[in-house]
């Protein structure tokens, strides 16, 4: 062992030993200037350098390079707290690649721009060097340029693993150290836990790499009390987050639709947009969900929520349940605390599972996504919203080019024959459930093929 504060090394003998190194900063894969205005973001020393350029007003401009978890966060606070024009760039099509889907990553996207933060996706940083002031200049794929004040660098982290390597301990197939169920290592008597060792995802039973501080801290009481003489196990992981992005929460649990599908499970989706507590209340605000499920088995996979609302009781129900291999039965099962102050009388889990048991019979949902596809006038689009609703709260583009018939749902029994029963029919209205009752509607009038724009109006906004 080293001293950090002398530089004196000597050996020093154990019993049992606990690696917690932790983890880097991903290197990035392009050539950067070396300065002081271009850093990581992931220790205590970072947070501090920007802090006191930022008050000293030296920072007017930003650039975050990487759209995870902590690059919207750091746009976040450079952008609300200190006033600094943001722009992020993420590589991928979409911020937060790894956890959302594309149609739930771009409500997020939607709440950066507005609150004026700028959002490259798609493209990656070639290079970032400095100007004549000692400015950042980052060329972005595509050759455009953009300078600034400041550059973060949120590229994601690796686990740091070169002493385990060095005692000839096993790395897994994550690239961190493989550890078992008692956060043991392929030595016995040496422990590994928290951002430098590898899990098991508890959905598809495969070792997963976390770095999660609620899972770390866990992990060190499992290796606490097996050094005590108890016997402790980690369970693994379902990969529960919360991003905070300005007014929206984001979250996620357990796996997205797109990573679900590269694990070859067949799974389906629903939507919808809820109240988070009942409309009458003055603080009622909405939130978006995705629900993931196996489509043979009924199995939960996956959740995912967007909203000004509480998702974050959503996510821990849902990972709770999906702890205990929970089915669509699950949600339809579980009882939730009720008041109007706090929720309404059936929670959106609820509905969700009710969604999915109706497509399971036949309703067909379609993603929010999906209305960016409609540019043609090929499908015959009915807004089911009352005519003042619809008039005071039109739809946004690429909805908003496109012919719509509005019929409100009172009124369509009466007017099916208005409509061309032969043609694929969108039904649309503010959330969805008036567009659910639209469907039976029409399909007992004999609309062969009608599907529901799920979440409505509130999934575009």
């Amino acid at each position: 062992m080293r001293n950090l504060a002398t530089g004196e090394s000597r050996e020093h003998g154990y019993g049992k030993l606990v690696l917690a190194t932790g983890a880097s900063p991903n290197t990035p894969p392009f050539p950067v200037a070396e300065s002081d205005r271009v850093r990581h973001f992931t220790r205590p020393a970072d947070a501090m350098a920007f802090r006191q350029m930022a008050q000293t007003g030296q920072v007017g401009s930003a650039i975050v390079v990487g759209g995870g978890f902590i690059g919207c966060e750091v746009a976040e606070a450079a952008g609300s707290l200190w006033g600094i024009e943001v722009t992020l760039v993420e590589k991928e099509p979409q911020i937060l690649p790894y956890v959302l889907d594309a149609e739930m990553a771009a409500m997020a996207e939607r709440e950066l721009a507005r609150q004026d933060v700028r959002v490259v996706t798609g493209k990656g940083i070639e290079k970032i060097e400095l100007d004549n002031d000692g400015n950042p200049v980052a060329t972005i794929e595509g050759g455009e340029t953009v300078t600034a004040d400041y550059v973060f660098l949120c590229m994601g982290v690796h686990p740091e693993v070169a002493l385990a390597e060095d005692a000839g301990l096993t790395i897994g197939e994550t690239g961190a150290i493989a550890v078992n169920a008692n956060q043991r290592t392929s030595d016995s008597d040496i422990y590994a836990g928290g951002d430098c060792a590898e899990t098991v995802n508890q959905i598809t039973g495969k070792p997963m790499y976390i770095p999660m501080g609620s899972l770390a801290n866990r992990q060190g009481r499992v290796i606490a009390e097996n050094l005590a003489g108890r016997s402790a196990e980690f369970p693994g992981a379902v990969g529960a987050f919360l991003v905070k992005v300005f007014d929206v929460n984001v979250g996620a649990v357990g796996l997205s639709e797109s990573a679900a599908r590269v694990q070859g499970l067949g799974v389906s989706a629903v939507w919808g947009c809820f109240p988070d507590k009942p409309d009458y209340y003055p603080e009622s605000t909405t939130v978006s969900l995705k629900l993931i499920y196996e489509t043979a088995s009924r199995r939960l996979i996956g959740l995912q929520a967007v909203g000004k609302g509480d998702i974050c009781r959503r996510i821990d129900v849902f990972s709770s349940l999906l702890h205990h291999k929970g089915t669509l039965a699950s949600l339809l099962e579980f009882e939730q605390g009720y008041a109007p102050p706090y929720a309404e009388a059936l929670d959106p889990l609820y509905h969700l599972g009710c969604m999915a048991e109706a497509q399971l019979a036949g309703t067909q949902f379609r993603s929010p996504s999906s209305a960016a596809e409609i540019t043609d006038n090929s499908v015959q689009l009915i807004d089911v919203r009352e005519a003042a609703e619809a008039e005071a709260d039109p739809w946004p583009s690429p909805l908003a080019e496109q012919k719509i018939a509005n019929i409100p749902l009172g009124e369509l029994r009466d007017r099916t024959g208005e409509l061309d029963s032969g043609r694929k029919t969108l039904i649309l209205c503010k959330r969805g459930p008036r567009s659910f009752q639209a469907e039976r509607i029409l399909r007992a009038a004999g609309f062969a093929a009608v599907e529901i724009l799920a979440g409505g109006l509130q999934s575009q906004q």
